[in-house]
């Protein structure tokens, strides 16, 4: 059985696409932190916590803002506001 050759990429378009690939890889991580960062100012608790703990935060802060909503609407139908 012959094996099937590579196609001839040079040494220099391999380092340009391993360059291109690392600089989009720090592009999306640094923005994943910046995201991060700004949540943590949000959410009350959060300051120093690690993500697995600002992100579980996150989900119950949301469910007390859902909550929060739903006791309003039904003061608002009770009160005719």
């Amino acid at each position: 059985m012959r094996r099937r050759k590579r196609p001839v990429i040079s040494v220099r378009r391999r380092r340009l696409r391993r360059m291109v690939s690392l600089r989009e890889h720090k592009c999306n991580k640094s923005l994943v932190m910046k995201k991060i960062k700004k949540l943590m100012k949000i959410i009350p608790g959060c300051g120093g916590s690690g993500v697995d703990t600002l992100l579980r935060r996150t989900a119950e802060y949301i469910l007390v803002l859902e909550m929060q909503v739903n006791v309003l609407k039904n003061l608002s139908n009770i009160y005719g506001l």
